[in-house]
């Protein structure tokens, strides 16, 4: 009788979960965007406190150092800390101090100086239209349309435009309250790390009963810390240098507004692969308007310098922090810039790192278990796998193996150059003497 009810009480609860489960789902797909919009909000009302754990999470490195050099002092690891994060706030208000003192008065300057050269521009832009209009008609009209199009739209939306800048002042404002909450959640973040980590691990070791499941959630998760600490920290320092690079350089080849070029390329640098694009056709595009060969030559020095770091500053600065191929960043940078934006953009390679890292490891480890190769060049010319594990490549491998098995050495190859020649001597000398 006990057990006709237990069963009976099991099967009413199954079909109640059921039936709320149904419900929940049914409730999300009709208010799905308002749940959305909710969440949105809700993370929004939290910016400050990621801001604040994201500069916690970039200073970190710094910090510890500026700690570990205390404390080989023999300074007391609080006191250390403490002392540690003072003088990196201290540096970051002082280089805050530095940019709005001395960079945002010559961009002003500089943004004064594109306004006052606005009739020239003008005036450069019609006489290009008249040549158009000598060379074809028919584009010439093609380009006043969507001029006249493109300030139809602008006098259509001027109160809109206004209303986005004011906005945009606000949203400053609340922009300097957001960074000051972020630098004191910068400050207990970093007070409480260790905390923070303990009870991460105290946590995982409780719900996961499988220790060796666990060690391996860690040691994931250590892998995923290098690779996001090793490529932010090392594109904000890579753009930071290509950006001091950039202005001795354009204004020895006196290109005008230098300055805020030089900004826009070390800003939008910190994109990988498009973000020197990204910066650079915006400033071209302006030069091309006001001095043409200038335009030029800062087209040749961009390529240059892009060369300069995507070879020797990128590669020593970030190495292979992501292990992740070109065609994947390429994948990535478009796939996170469609869901986060600029955002996405800048972390989307280090997030699609992370899942590729997992994957590499769990195929690498099956491989090693079941004695075969874990280099995919291995793979390529693979034909099939017998059952006694030995690997059987396709013909054209086969021969290619023999022919690379049959090659000369380097040592090999100059003793029969050497042969030759002396056989050539010998049969000239021998032509001569006849």
């Amino acid at each position: 009788m006990k057990s006709t009810w237990k069963n009976a009480l099991i099967w009413c609860c199954t079909i109640f979960l059921t039936l709320a489960a149904v419900i929940a789902f049914y409730f999300l797909l009709l208010n799905g965007s308002s749940i959305i919009k909710g969440l949105n909000s809700i993370l929004s009302s939290m910016a400050s406190i990621w801001l604040g754990l994201g500069l916690a999470y970039v200073l970190d490195p710094l910090i510890r150092f500026g700690e570990r050099k205390l404390r080989e002092r023999n300074v007391n690891q609080t006191v250390a800390r403490v002392l540690t994060i003072l003088i990196v706030l201290v540096l970051i208000g002082f280089l805050l101090f530095l940019i709005i003192s001395r960079l945002v008065p010559r961009l002003v300057e500089t943004i004064n100086g594109l306004l006052s050269d606005l009739p020239g521009i003008q005036k450069t832009i019609n006489s290009h239209l008249d040549r158009v209009n000598e060379w074809s008609p028919e584009v010439h009209d093609t380009i006043i349309n969507m001029i006249n199009t493109a300030t139809d739209w602008v006098n259509t939306n001027l109160y809109t435009t206004i209303n986005t800048i004011t906005q945009s002042f606000l949203g400053l404002i609340t922009g300097i309250v957001n960074l000051f909450v972020a630098l004191i959640v910068l400050v207990y973040a970093q007070m409480s790390k260790e905390r923070f980590i303990g009870q991460s691990k105290k946590l995982l070791y409780a719900v996961c009963h499988h220790k060796g499941a666990a060690t391996w959630i860690l040691d994931i998760f250590r892998q995923a810390n290098l690779i996001f600490s090793g490529f932010i920290t090392g594109k904000i320092i890579d753009s930071a240098i290509v950006g001091v690079i950039c202005f001795p350089c354009l204004s020895i080849l006196k290109i005008h507004y230098a300055l805020l070029i030089s900004v826009v390329i070390g800003v939008t640098n910190i994109i990988p692969v498009f973000g020197p694009f990204i910066g650079a056709i915006p400033c071209g595009v302006l030069l091309l308007f006001t001095h043409p060969l200038e335009a030029l030559v800062f087209a040749i020095y961009i390529l240059i310098l892009q060369q300069i770091d995507g070879n020797i500053i990128g590669p020593r600065i970030l190495g292979n922090s992501t292990g992740v191929s070109a065609f994947w960043v390429i994948v990535s940078i478009l796939l996170f810039s469609k869901l986060l934006g600029i955002v996405g953009m800048i972390v989307g390679v280090p997030i699609f790192a992370t899942p590729y890292y997992i994957i590499k490891r769990i195929v690498e480890e099956e491989l090693a278990r079941q004695n075969l190769p874990t280099d995919s060049m291995e793979y390529v010319q693979l034909e099939r796998i017998d059952e006694n594990g030995e690997m059987i490549y396709l013909k054209e491998e086969s021969g290619r193996k023999k022919s690379l098995a049959n090659r000369k050495t380097p040592k090999e190859l100059a003793l029969s150059l050497k042969t030759m020649a002396a056989a050539l001597r010998s049969y000239i000398d021998r032509k001569r003497k006849k």
